[in-house]
C-alpha cells in the first residue's frame, strides 16, 4: 500500500532493463520491495535472474501483483508491460525505451530500430492517465550505428536504466521529484505488435527484411516465414549483391552459398545464415526448389 512518508521504494521489474533496475536501487538502499513481472514472449524474461538478484541482496520480492505486504513511498515500473492502479501519478515512475514525446506507447526501441534512428533512448517519466503522457523526471540519449541487433540495443538501453533509477532514488530522497511536462505536438505513437509482425514480406528489400531480422531477434522469436505448412524464424541473416533475375519471383531459393540458401527480394538477395523451428532446433534446407512465404 502505497504511503507517502514511507521511505520504501517498490520496483516492479520485468527483463534486463528490469534487472538493472533492481540492480541500481540496491545498491543505494535495501528498503525495497521487488514484483517481478514474467514475460512469454521473449526467449529469456530475466525473472529468475531478478530473483536471485533479491535473494543475494536480500530484499523483499515477490510475483503477486496484488500483493501489499509493505508500504512504500515511491514506486518505479521498469520494463513492466501491465497496467499498475492505487499508486498516485506523482509516486510512480515509468522507464520507457524512447526519448519521448516520441514514440509513446509500444515496443518503441524497436520501432526506433526498424526506422533506423540515429539515436535511441530511455525516458524517466511520471505516470498519467493517458500512457506515455506523463511529466519527464529524466532522458538518455544513445546514438547507434547500423547494422544493429536487438540483443545489443536492449544491453545499451539497460545500462540507461541503471543510470537512470539512480537519478530517481537521488531525486526521491532529496524531496524533488519534479518532472517537465512533454510537448504534445511533438508526440508521435508506436502501435502494439503481434505474431504478425514478425512475418517476412519476401516482396521488400534485402535491407528491409535483414532490418526486421535484426529486429525481432534474440530475447524475441525471430523474424518468421513460412516452408509449406511449416514456419520457421530467421535468426541470421547477410546481404548478398543482386543478379539481374528475368523472372524475378520474391521468396525463392537461387542458389546456395556455403551450403546457405540465398533467397530472392523484392530487390537484393539475403543468404539465410540461421534457421529454426519454433522448437529452436537448427533447420538446413537443402533442396534448391524451396520457396518461402
Amino acid at each position: 500500500m502505497y504511503l507517502k512518508s514511507s521511505t520504501t521504494v517498490k520496483v516492479f521489474a520485468t527483463g534486463l532493463k528490469g534487472y538493472k533496475t533492481v540492480q541500481a536501487i540496491s545498491e543505494e538502499t535495501k528498503d525495497v520491495i521487488v514484483v517481478i513481472g514474467r514475460d512469454l514472449n521473449v526467449k529469456n524474461d530475466f525473472s529468475k535472474e531478478i530473483e536471485s538478484l533479491c535473494e543475494d541482496n536480500k530484499l523483499e520480492y515477490t510475483y503477486d501483483t496484488k500483493s501489499n505486504s509493505k508500504e512504500f513511498g515511491l514506486a518505479i515500473a521498469a520494463g513492466w508491460q501491465r497496467m499498475i492502479f492505487d499508486i498516485p501519478s506523482s509516486a510512480l515512475i515509468v522507464f520507457h525505451d524512447s526519448l519521448l514525446p516520441r514514440y509513446r506507447g509500444f515496443n518503441p526501441l524497436v520501432t526506433a530500430l526498424l526506422n533506423k534512428d540515429d539515436v535511441i533512448g530511455l525516458t524517466a517519466l511520471l505516470a498519467a492517465d493517458d500512457y506515455d503522457c506523463g511529466d519527464i523526471i529524466s532522458q538518455i540519449k544513445i546514438p547507434v550505428s547500423y547494422p544493429i541487433v536487438i540483443e545489443d540495443a536492449i544491453k545499451i538501453v539497460s545500462e540507461a536504466y541503471y543510470d537512470v533509477a539512480k537519478k530517481a532514488y537521488a531525486m526521491f530522497v532529496s524531496n524533488k521529484l519534479i518532472g517537465e511536462p512533454q510537448d504534445n505536438e511533438l508526440a508521435t505513437y508506436s502501435l502494439w505488435r503481434d505474431n504478425d509482425d514478425y512475418s517476412i514480406d519476401w516482396r521488400q528489400a534485402s535491407e528491409e527484411i535483414q532490418q526486421l531480422v535484426n529486429c525481432v531477434g534474440y530475447p524475441y522469436l525471430g523474424a518468421s516465414t513460412f516452408i509449406g505448412d511449416d514456419q520457421v524464424r530467421i535468426k541470421e541473416v547477410s546481404l548478398v549483391k543482386d543478379v539481374v533475375i528475368e523472372n524475378r519471383t520474391p521468396g525463392k531459393i537461387i542458389f546456395f552459398d556455403n551450403g546457405k540458401p540465398v533467397i530472392v527480394c523484392g530487390s537484393g538477395l539475403l543468404k539465410l545464415d540461421e534457421i529454426e523451428d519454433n522448437d529452436g532446433n537448427l533447420v538446413n534446407i537443402k533442396k534448391l526448389r524451396t520457396r518461402f512465404k
